[in-house]
This record gives structure tokens, sequence and C-alpha cells, in this order.
């Protein structure tokens, strides 16, 4: 949020506190102008930070004439807010130990079989641009030679990877399994590389197992 002008995570706070709230809340809250305020919620509106698609509170009366749009959250705009997601997930983790960790890993694999267009190797890796997401921007593929890389520019679960690195185990074993082939992570953004780069092998055959630790990374040159 800290992008944001002030008057546009003030209004972001106010409606956050009372879950939806019309232009003329806002400008009564900040103490601006109805037009000012309406203007920063239709910038917050175009960014995607803001809706008036909120759902109705089933005891409110209704109001005298046109009732006022009210804005609410979208999903980013809620995002902005401090979460503990890395937390929660560490906890659990720690609870269901490898159990969760090989549910993860066939969820992920299940995905990507979906995704995959065809049955041959180059098929299968590509599939797995879409690790994480759909259409992930973040994520891309290389060939090298007989083999491929699958370069991971954004991880979406780094809190969780640094205290919880089995994570990472999850996204190797799916990829093993999904080609069948050997994968080593070979870059990390736990060790300071900036991304993560998982080297499928276009010979080496993996055992097809459910879960396992990720093999040891193999070295580089300094």
């Amino acid at each position: 949020m800290d992008e944001l002008s002030g008057s546009r995570r003030r209004i972001l706070a106010v409606i956050k506190e009372r879950s939806a709230a019309s232009i003329s809340d806002l400008a009564r809250a900040l103490r601006v102008t109805h037009e000012a305020a309406r203007k920063q919620v239709l910038e917050l509106q175009r960014s995607g930070l803001v809706t008036t698609d909120c759902a109705a509170e089933d005891d409110a009366a209704p109001a005298a004439g046109r009732p006022s749009a009210q804005y609410c959250l979208t999903r980013a705009g809620e995002n902005l807010f401090p979460k503990n997601y890395a937390g929660l997930t560490v906890e659990l983790l720690d609870r269901f130990g490898q159990d969760a960790l090989t549910e993860i890993t066939d969820g992920t694999l299940r995905r990507l079989r979906e995704r995959a267009t065809g049955s041959s190797l180059a098929d299968r890796v590509a599939a797995a641009r879409e690790i994480y997401a759909d259409g992930d921007e973040y994520t891309s593929v290389e060939p090298r030679g007989n083999d491929f890389v699958v370069i991971e520019k954004n991880c979406p679960f780094l809190d969780v990877a640094v205290q919880r690195p089995a994570i990472c185990s999850t996204s190797v074993s799916a990829l093993r399994r999904l080609t069948g082939r050997e994968v080593i992570r070979e870059r990390r953004f736990q060790d300071g590389d900036g991304r993560c780069e998982f080297h499928v092998s276009g010979s080496r055959r993996a055992r097809n197992v459910r879960f396992e630790v990720e093999p040891p990374r193999s070295d580089r040159e300094s």
C-alpha cells in the first residue's frame, strides 16, 4: 500500500473499517468535498482495489429514494492489509508434516496434467509454466540442449519457503512425476539467487513416488 497516495490509503482504511461506504460517507470521514472523494474512489476502482459489487446487509433497512452506491474492497484491495498466511501455513506444515506436503504435491500434479496438451516431454514441461498460477507471467521454460529449465522469478510462498524449505520439494516432486525425468533445483530464492531454476533432465528418468525431499543442489561454478 506504500505506493498509494495518503488520501487513497485513508479511503481504503475507512472502507475496511466499515466493510462498505458511499462517496458521502468517505467525504465526511476524510473531511473533503464529495467531488474529491469521488475522484479518488474512481481511481481506486479503475485500479481494481474497490468495487460496487458488495454483498447486501440482510438486516439493512431500505433507504428512501435512490440508494447511494456502496463501495467495498476487492480481493486485491483486501490483500493490501496485513495478513499472516505464512504463519498459518507454517503451523499447518508443522502439524501435518509429510502428509501435507504429499497432498500439495498431488494437487499440483493434477493441475499440471490438466494443462498438458500432449504427451511429449516438451509438452509436459510447457505445462509447468503454470505450476503456481494460470498464465503465470513470472514463470518461463527454456530448452537447454535435450534438457529444459523451468525458471520461477516470483515465489508465491517465499516467506514459508524460507522458514520451511521442505515445501519447495513439492514443486520438485510434482515436476518429476509430471515429466518422468530427474529434476534438480539449481538456483534458489533462499540462497539469494533472486529466482528458482528447476533443471529437467532430458534423459535421466525419475522414480514415480508421491513425494520426497528434493535431491541435493548441483555444484555451480563460482
